[in-house]
């Protein structure tokens, strides 16, 4: 197998290798899959493998990035291998979406709105769902904002695309370390330069922030992820002071999964606290509704959206017409508000019946939770010699499929290594007693 690879890549692909060889193609994905998690090689998407340079001792890909794009410490292919259960996936309990209300909607919209939905949807979307969005925000986070404040894109990464034209690409842009990975996976795809800023049990380090130089910062103070912290008031407030000290300094919130908050009210967010027009409003219903319903929306302080109609009014809207007349009356009718009720009492239920599948099982003595009332994923620490790379290859072995809170990290790994995200939303108690069970046969010697 060594012949076949390079201080550059594979020179033939795995079928050619496994032929050549004389022994079967799983053989060989096999040994790739050991090499890269024994972090020998690495692989690059649509590229191939490359051999990971010895004297660097940093667990980073040398040659990829100058941003330092955070290496996974398992990266086969996961695709084709076997799991029974799933802890990765945190797409919506598909089971509980309100198919029956949603198929009568859609027959309404048909009926009604035949003759609009034909028509050209204007670059800044369709005005009855940026009302009921506009109404929402209002009623549920204590955001007062026009609906020409609101514009609607597929998806949060089409806005994040919109957001770096709008913005420009000469600031140098702030992310959560540990963090969402998806976020400079964007910027690097868009040549915009960034800086990761350290995470605690309080959010993001304004501090660090400062220290950073950035100008923009990405941040989710509602309930981050993936450490599951909430910022609290005070560091909100010094937030919004970092952004206002400065000229052309944004803040962009993202508030995914803020709905599912267990107890109390949720906690005010950036936006409706700021009065500086310095926040950025992120938001979707694919974590809410279902992830094939592709409607984010973002809410623009008044000067950026002045900016956004004056050079970016060329662009075609990417919602149909037909999907924001349809989420529209959902909302307008009240069943969304309702939607969200169920899945909050749902998502709680399962979340304490699952932790009381683990009170009983055998790994109980060697796992701490923790979990802040909100959002579907909690964090497992195993009390474990273990390191997260055999962790995460057992866990395969067994059919497991994990995250570590580590592989979210790009500087301090140690700090959050042996620790476990559980996302519940999709997860069965029996797959997840199986699991536990599987597990403390590798952590109990």
């Amino acid at each position: 197998m060594t012949s076949a690879i390079s201080t550059g890549s594979i020179n033939v692909s795995k079928r050619e290798l496994a032929k050549h060889h004389k022994i079967s193609l799983k053989t060989v994905e096999n040994t790739y899959e050991q090499l890269l998690t024994e972090g020998y090689i690495y692989s690059e998407e649509k590229r191939g493998y490359f051999v990971m340079p010895l004297g660097n001792d940093s667990g980073n890909r040398t040659s990829v990035s100058e941003n330092h794009m955070p290496f996974s410490i398992y990266q086969g292919n996961l695709e084709s291998h076997e799991y029974f259960v799933d802890f990765t996936s945190n797409q919506a309990a598909i089971k509980k979406f309100p198919f029956g209300t949603w198929a009568k909607i859609m027959r309404n919209v048909l009926s009604e709105k035949e003759s609009l939905l034909l028509k050209t949807v204007p670059f800044r979307e369709i005005y009855e769902l940026r009302e009921a969005i506009a109404k929402y925000l209002y009623g549920f986070r204590g955001i007062q904002v026009s609906p020409d404040q609101i514009i609607i894109g597929a998806g949060t990464e089409y806005l994040y695309g919109w957001l770096i034209q709008l913005l420009g690409r000469e600031h140098i842009y702030a992310v959560e370390d540990p963090g969402y990975q998806k976020i400079t996976k964007i910027y690097q795809a868009n040549d915009i330069s960034w800086e990761y800023v350290d995470v605690d049990e309080n959010g993001m380090q304004i501090d660090k922030l400062y220290e950073s130089a950035a100008s923009i910062v990405h941040v989710s103070p509602g309930h981050h992820f993936p450490t599951g912290s909430i910022m609290p008031i005070a560091r909100r407030r010094k937030l919004i002071e970092w952004a206002e000290e400065a000229y052309e300094r944004y803040i962009i919130e993202d508030d995914y999964d803020s709905e599912f908050r267990f107890s109390h009210m949720p906690i005010p967010s950036l936006q409706s606290i700021n009065h500086n027009h310095r926040v950025i409003y992120l938001n979707t219903f694919s974590k809410t509704l279902a992830p094939s319903i592709r409607i984010s929306y973002m809410v623009l302080p008044r000067k950026l959206m002045e900016r956004y109609i004056n050079t970016m009014n060329f662009y075609s809207c990417t919602v149909s017409a037909f999907e924001q007349y349809a989420m529209a009356e959902f909302m307008n009718k009240g069943y969304f508000e309702r939607h969200i009720h169920r899945m909050k009492k749902y998502y709680k239920e399962k979340r304490d019946r699952l932790l009381k599948v683990l009170e009983s099982s055998a790994l109980k003595d060697y796992v701490t939770i923790d979990e802040k009332d909100a959002g579907n994923h909690f964090l497992m620490k195993l009390h474990t010699s273990l390191s997260d790379t055999e962790l995460k290859w057992y866990a395969r072995e067994s059919g497991i499929r994990l995250d570590c809170l580590s592989e979210y990290c790009v500087r301090d790994k140690e700090s959050f290594s042996h620790t476990i995200i559980v996302n519940y939303s999709d997860l069965e108690e029996a797959s997840f007693s199986k699991a536990l069970q599987l597990l403390s046969e590798v952590i109990i010697t």
